[in-house]
C-alpha cells in the first residue's frame, strides 16, 4: 500500500500523490493533515497504457540475441472493479447544523 510513504511524500512537498491500493484510515489522516492530492489508481489501469511499448522492447531484446521470444500482451482486465463513483467537492469547512 503506497500509504506507507505518506510522511515522505508529504516532506518532499509535492502537490499529488498517485498510487494504488490505498486503506481507508491512513488515507483520510494524510487528508487531514495536509492539501495533499492523493491518487488511487487501479494496478491493470495504470500498468496498461505501456504494456505494448514494453512488449515490443523485450522482443527487440529478443531479436537482438537470437532468443526467437515473442511477448505477448494479454488483455484481461484484472481490475476488481466494475464501477466508479466521483467522490464530492472537498469542502472547506464543516456544514452547519441549526438546532
Amino acid at each position: 500500500s503506497g500509504d506507507s510513504l505518506f510522511d515522505a511524500v508529504r516532506a518532499a512537498g509535492v502537490d499529488a500523490f498517485l498510487t494504488a491500493d490505498l486503506r481507508h484510515h491512513p488515507s483520510s489522516e494524510a487528508r487531514e493533515h495536509s492539501d495533499l492530492a492523493l491518487l488511487d489508481a487501479a494496478h491493470w489501469a495504470t500498468e496498461w497504457p505501456w504494456t505494448e511499448q514494453a512488449a515490443a522492447q523485450l522482443d527487440e531484446i529478443s531479436d537482438r540475441h537470437g532468443w526467437d521470444l515473442r511477448t505477448h500482451v494479454s488483455r484481461i482486465v484484472t481490475d476488481p472493479w466494475t464501477a466508479h463513483a466521483a467522490a464530492p467537492a472537498v469542502r472547506a469547512s464543516a456544514p452547519s447544523l441549526s438546532v
